[in-house]
């Protein structure tokens, strides 16, 4: 690909982005930048089956939602697959496309299915045979707007009921989506819930809302009067750990049966709240789970179905709680080498071996410089070696050591190179050493960290053997930070920001020195959402998520080339996201296309 240079005067004066002193001072480019596909690491490789939302339809067989494989499949009740098990297989970005199965439920008059689809903020419903019908919702709060509908059920009378996670509250409306009242709202009163995350309907159509947020089931009638509530928080009987996700009624016996994802165990109530049994614990065997069940369901004949997503089955139970079988059994765990939406890519700069987070099967894999698998570990769950979707690493110069950011657990984690897990560092939350959705970070030579913690604005400096130090940035400065890259010259940061859409210059000590002044937009010479950074002696490598492209600019802001466009051929992206930068190439993590590609960047 030939190169392409802009005049940084000329970008300067078509942006009014801000310019720090310490843009003007960066080095001209002195060389040339050639960009050549080479090759790729990994590909494609997941597991068998990502069990969360499930359904009994009327029939009595089971829908389960496998979330990660983007479709819904379809059991008869003694586990075997009803024709080729596939009952939806509408991923996509289409106005008729779902992105990921959750919440799955049932009209019992109609047969219609409903699916909670959460990352498009709305309530999809098919045929009976799986057919698409309509969408309701759209992102925001108030009427006809979601935040993250998870759940959704409905009654005899047609009347639907959608959870509204990160709202609190319960969405009433009827089968076009007209939306008749909320209820519910942030709190701890009778009535108040916060973060509901299953719902499920007795013989008399009373709601039951896992109220996770306050450790309990909340009961409410049709119209969504409160009439009681029962759990608290602990470990006792009738009580819960927490991350509660799935509730189930026995309509016939007036049992309720509730998911406690923290516990590892589900627990049986009656229909006042009654504490009968509880059975569960953490692992891979019959009966137990990682990181917790899921939705679940009551069969035909009374069993209870629970999704057990980290361990790649779904379990069935007796009524009282006797296991009877798991699907796949064996489970069909991910292949070593392959990934799920693999987010970040790092090379260690002394022996060229390279890490990948594989972020949606909760594993961190290497490989040799040369593509052949060496290791991986890691699984869904909170522990040392566990992850709950880490996006991007980084190797340390000062030590080798691979430290990733676990982003939805708010934590950083290191690791030695072979893996051995050596330290953890933060906890949910706004304070030193806490994290809100943490995306990517970059490392000193001496081993300080600099982590983006994203949806705190800020960047947040740890030492290299994980103590918080301090933090920098305010919300003018940042918007969503999503990667660090610590400039080779000088030491000084180059944040990615998404939300804002360019890239910022920082001195260690928290100096802002600028943004690089690079127009925002869609167009070659612009930036969009910019994700993965590196910086050698005189540029930056940055994704630019959305347009498919990894874009290269000299660090006065002169557009200087750039590699790639949407697709799945050789030389092609779907959303390129972490970058690193070996020996004159550039490691590409293609999340869309669930693979590395390596790039020969011919400097000349």
């Amino acid at each position: 690909m030939p190169v392409k240079r802009l005049a940084a005067t000329a970008i300067a004066a078509a942006t009014t982005l801000a310019i720090g002193p310490g843009l003007l001072s960066a080095p001209a480019a002195a060389s040339t930048v050639s960009p050549v596909f080479e090759r790729y690491i990994g590909g494609p490789g997941h597991a068998g089956l990502y069990a969360w939302g499930m359904a009994t339809l009327r029939d009595g067989t089971i829908l389960v939602g496998d979330y990660w494989n983007y479709r819904v499949l379809r059991f008869n009740a003694d586990g075997t697959p009803v024709g080729t098990g596939v009952f939806i297989k509408n991923n996509g970005n289409g106005a008729t496309q779902y992105y990921a199965p959750y919440g799955l439920g049932q009209d019992p008059t109609t047969g219609e299915v409903y699916l909670a689809d959460t990352d498009k903020y709305q309530i999809d419903v098919y045929s009976e045979t799986g057919t698409y019908l309509r969408s309701w919702g759209a992102k925001g709060t108030g009427p006809g707007k979601f935040l993250y509908p998870s759940r959704v059920v409905v009654n005899s009378e047609g009347t639907v009921y959608t959870a509204d996670t990160w709202d609190h509250n319960i969405v009433i409306s009827d089968r076009n989506g007209n939306e008749i009242k909320q209820f519910g709202g942030f709190g701890v009163k009778d009535g108040q819930i916060k973060s509901p995350h299953g719902l499920a309907l007795d013989a008399n159509d009373n709601l039951y809302v896992v109220d996770t947020g306050n450790w309990r089931v909340s009961v409410f009638d049709k119209n969504g009067t409160f009439l009681r509530k029962f759990g608290t928080k602990g470990s006792g009987p009738g009580r819960f750990a927490g991350d509660m996700r799935g509730i189930a009624v026995n309509k016939t016996k007036g049992w309720v049966y509730v998911v406690d994802g923290e516990g590892n165990k589900i627990s049986k109530f009656t229909l006042d709240g009654t504490f009968i049994n509880k059975w569960g614990s953490e692992g891979h065997g019959t009966g137990q789970f990682a990181d917790g069940g899921r939705e679940a369901t009551v069969d035909a004949k009374g069993n209870l179905w629970v999704a057990d997503m980290p361990n790649y089955r779904m379990q069935k139970f007796g009524p009282n709680g006797g296991f009877l079988s798991a699907y796949p059994n064996p489970p069909q765990p991910p292949p070593t080498g392959g990934f799920n939406a693999p987010r970040g890519v790092d090379v260690n700069p002394a022996d060229g071996a390279v890490a990948v987070s594989d972020t949606y099967n909760w594993r961190i894999q290497t490989f040799t410089n040369a593509g052949a698998f060496v290791d991986t570990w890691g699984e869904r769950g909170r522990g040392n070696y566990e992850f709950n979707y880490a996006r991007l690493l980084k190797y340390s110069p000062a030590n080798q050591n691979i430290v990733i950011v676990d982003t939805d657990n708010g934590r950083v984690k290191a690791y030695a190179k072979d893996g051995t897990f050596l330290w953890s560092t933060g906890s949910a939350g706004t304070g030193l050493g806490q994290f809100k959705n943490p995306q990517g970070l970059g490392i000193g030579k001496d081993g300080t960290i600099y982590v983006a913690d994203s949806n705190n604005r800020r960047i947040q400096v740890v030492s290299k053997d994980g103590a918080a130090q301090r933090t920098f940035g305010t919300i003018d400065q940042l918007g969503f930070p999503r990667d660090v890259a610590v400039d080779p010259v000088d030491g000084t940061l180059w944040v990615s920001d998404m939300t804002k859409r360019r890239v910022t210059h920082w001195k260690t000590d928290g100096t802002f020195l600028g943004a690089l002044p690079v127009p925002i937009g869609t167009a070659d010479t612009q930036l969009n959402a910019p994700f993965g950074i590196a910086a050698d002696a005189e540029r930056l490598y940055i994704a630019d998520t959305a347009s498919h492209k990894v874009k290269i600019f000299t660090k006065n802001g002169a557009f200087v080339t750039l590699f790639g466009s949407r697709g799945t051929g050789k030389g092609k992206f779907i959303q390129p996201d972490g970058v690193a930068l070996y020996n004159g190439r550039l490691f590409v993590a293609e999340e869309g296309t669930e693979r590395v590609s390596v790039w020969n960047l011919n400097i000349k």
